[in-house]
C-alpha cells in the first residue's frame, strides 16, 4: 500500500475509532437513534451534494446506479447506522466498534461469490479459520452478557451482528460496479437518502426530541460526526474502493475497535472484562488472519 493510500487509511481508521464515543455522547444526551442517524447523514450528504455542484460533477441515473444507491442507502447507511445506534444505547461503545471488527470476515465471504473473477477476493483456508475465530470472540463476548429475552444487551449484540452481515452485500455489490458511480455522487445520494428514512423513521416511532440536551458537548459532538464522521470518512471510504479490493478496504473496520477502546475508558469510564477482552482479541486476530497468505 503505497503513501497515496496509506495515509488517507490511516486517516480514515482514526476517524472512524473516534466517532464512536461522539455517537455515544448523543445518545447519553437524549438524541433518540433514528433523528441522530438522520441528522447526521442529511446534512453530510448535502455537503456532498455542494461539492459535487462547485466541482461540476453529474450524478449517474442508470438503473445499476439506482441499484446501488438504493442498496447502500438503505442497508449499509439506513439500517446498519440505525441499528447500531439503537444498540449502543444498550452497550459499550467499544463493543460496537469491537463487533463491526467482524465487517471483513462477511464482506470476504460474499466477495468470494459475487466477484468470482479476482482471485483476491476468493475464499481459502485462512478466511475460513478467520471466520470461526471471530464467531468464537463473538460467542465469549456474548457470554458474558444476561443471555435471556429481557437482556437488552444481549439482544444488541444479536441485532448488530445481524446488520453488519447484512451491510456486507452492498459493500460487495459497490465494489463489483463502482465504475458506475463515483464516491462522491454515492455519498450525496445515499446520505441524503438516509437522512430522509432514518427522520421519516424517527417520526413514525415518535422518538422524544423534547430530552435532548442541546449543550455545547452535544453541538460539538453532532458537528464532528457530520464533517469527519459523514463528509470525510465516507469520503475517503468510497475513494478507497477505486484502489484496493473489498477485502483490503473492509480491513479499515479493524483498527478503529482500538481506538473506540482507548477513548472509551478514557473519557466514559469503559471497562472490559475479562472475557470481552478475550473476545475483542480472537475478533481483531481473526480480521488480521484473513489477509495472510
Amino acid at each position: 500500500m503505497n503513501n497515496r493510500i496509506l495515509f488517507p487509511f490511516i486517516a480514515l481508521c482514526l476517524i472512524w475509532g473516534s466517532t464512536w464515543y461522539f455517537i455515544k455522547i448523543s445518545l447519553n444526551a437524549g438524541v433518540p437513534p433514528f433523528y441522530g442517524v438522520g441528522l447526521r447523514f442529511l446534512f453530510s450528504g448535502i455537503i456532498f451534494f455542494v461539492y459535487i455542484y462547485y466541482k461540476k460533477l453529474s450524478i449517474p441515473t442508470t438503473p445499476q446506479a439506482i441499484k446501488l444507491y438504493l442498496s447502500f442507502g438503505l442497508l449499509n447507511f439506513s439500517l446498519s447506522y440505525g441499528m447500531t445506534y439503537w444498540a449502543t444505547q444498550y452497550i459499550y461503545s467499544s463493543i460496537s466498534s469491537i463487533l463491526w471488527g467482524l465487517f471483513p470476515l462477511f464482506t470476504s465471504l460474499m466477495a468470494h461469490f459475487m466477484i468470482k473473477d479476482d482471485p483476491d477476493e476468493r475464499l481459502n483456508k485462512n478466511k475460513i479459520g478467520a471466520l470461526m475465530m471471530g464467531l468464537t470472540g463473538v460467542a465469549i463476548m456474548s457470554a458474558n452478557q444476561e443471555i435471556d429475552l429481557a437482556s437488552q444487551s444481549f439482544s444488541a449484540i444479536l441485532v448488530l451482528i445481524s446488520v453488519i452481515i447484512i451491510a456486507a452485500y452492498p459493500s460487495v455489490q459497490y465494489k463489483k460496479y463502482n465504475d458506475e458511480v463515483g464516491p462522491y455522487q454515492m455519498n450525496a445520494v445515499c446520505q441524503v437518502m438516509t437522512g430522509i428514512v432514518m427522520l421519516s423513521m424517527s417520526s413514525v416511532f415518535n422518538e422524544d426530541l423534547s430530552v435532548i440536551v442541546w449543550n455545547n458537548e452535544l453541538i460539538l459532538s453532532t458537528l464532528y460526526l457530520i464533517v469527519f464522521g459523514g463528509f470525510i470518512s465516507w469520503g475517503i471510504y468510497f475513494w478507497l474502493y477505486q484502489h484496493l479490493n473489498v477485502t483490503q478496504v473492509t480491513y479499515v473496520a479493524i483498527f478503529p475497535p482500538i481506538v473506540a477502546i482507548f477513548l472509551g475508558w478514557v473519557f466514559l469510564g469503559e471497562i472490559l472484562s475479562s472475557q470481552e477482552i478475550i473476545g475483542t482479541l480472537l475478533i481483531l486476530g481473526s480480521s488480521i488472519l484473513i489477509y495472510r497468505k
